[in-house]
């Protein structure tokens, strides 16, 4: 531990059974039943567990509703980010502070049912060491958000060589998978990718998926899903680059032929004016290097993010104080 004459660093809490983590964002109308309901679900298997509820830097009262969570159930424990870091973020910061030897993340929606808690626990006990929670039955959910969602995981899964069919935020993972997903350096996380890369013994528990408590539609829009499918792809396969290699000997080959047709009309004496053919040669090509070098830009914008080693969340506020041995602001990634 580094020089603390101020006394700012508090001893690190001991080990428990089961943490849940939850991240938050703008969900206290239904944050409060979320705990309850998954404090019910998780007393069936151990009385030795906590709700870690990761606000990510919402604008409404999640923060008021998890700190009197909090006071009614000393389990009940809280991550305040000081501003909106997205998801993955919320959860690097609930995992990273986590203190169990099993680790269940699901949502605050209650689209992840907490009464699979048990069985995701079960599962744990075993011998898996990472419990899946796969989505069986969406026909509630809109046909186009439906639809986009396995438009993601089917470009997730072509792109990555990962299987994301249907795959979830909704896991458990174990003490030995969080201690080797901790360790793994890069600042642009994608949960479902990393845990998948990762490996271990794996077992799958399906559920269906349930509507948004309190109403309303889903936070992930198509510009949103189809980010996530960017970053899924960037980050855990360079198959892009290689689809410019492909379309590169596709265009040149495609050349090369016209050229040759050219060259024998030429000579022949049948060559004719090619204005219009010359004109939609250059467009494709033209738009074909534009897709090439923004491909290549957002794999340097990647490598550019990760150069500036930028932490992946900052913590402004802890219940309790001192939670895990932080600091705030917290600046650790």
């Amino acid at each position: 531990m580094p020089n603390d004459p101020a006394g700012l660093f508090a001893p690190a809490a001991s080990v428990c059974e089961l943490s849940l983590v939850i991240p938050a964002f703008n969900e206290a109308g239904v944050l409060g039943d979320a705990v309850a309901a998954i404090a019910r679900s998780a007393a069936e298997v151990t009385a030795d567990y906590e709700i870690l509820v990761v606000d990510d830097g919402s604008s409404d009262a999640t923060w008021p509703t998890v700190t009197a969570a909090h006071e009614a159930d000393a389990r009940v424990c809280g991550l305040r980010l000081s501003r909106n870091f997205g998801k993955d973020a919320a959860l690097s910061a609930g995992i990273k502070h986590s203190r169990g030897r099993a680790v269940v993340v699901l949502d605050a929606d209650l689209q992840h049912p907490p009464a699979l808690i048990p069985e995701l626990y079960r599962a744990w006990r075993r011998g898996a060491e990472i419990v899946n929670g796969i989505k069986r039955d969406r026909t509630k959910e809109p046909f186009i958000r439906r639809a986009l969602s396995r438009m993601f995981h089917l470009a997730a899964s072509r792109l990555t060589g990962l299987d994301f069919n249907n795959s979830s935020d909704f896991k458990l993972l174990d003490r030995r998978v969080v201690n080797a997903w901790l360790a793994l350096p890069e600042r642009r996380s994608f949960f479902r990718g990393m845990v998948a890369w990762l490996g271990f013994r794996a077992e799958d528990i399906y559920f269906d998926v349930a509507p948004r408590a309190g109403g309303g539609g889903s936070k992930y829009g198509v510009w949103r899903l189809a980010r996530m499918a960017w970053s899924a792809a960037s980050s855990y396969s360079v198959a892009p680059l290689h689809i410019i290699h492909f379309l590169s000997a596709t265009f040149l080959s495609v050349g090369v032929v016209l050229g040759a047709r050219a060259f024998y009309q030429k000579l022949t004496g049948q060559a004719i004016g090619g204005f219009t053919t010359v004109i939609i040669l250059e467009l494709l090509m033209g738009g074909f290097i534009l897709l090439s070098l923004g491909i290549i830009a957002e794999y340097l914008a990647a490598i550019y993010e990760e150069t500036k080693c930028r932490p992946r969340y900052i913590v402004a506020e802890s219940l309790p104080a001192g939670y895990r041995g932080t600091i705030a602001p917290e600046t650790h990634s």
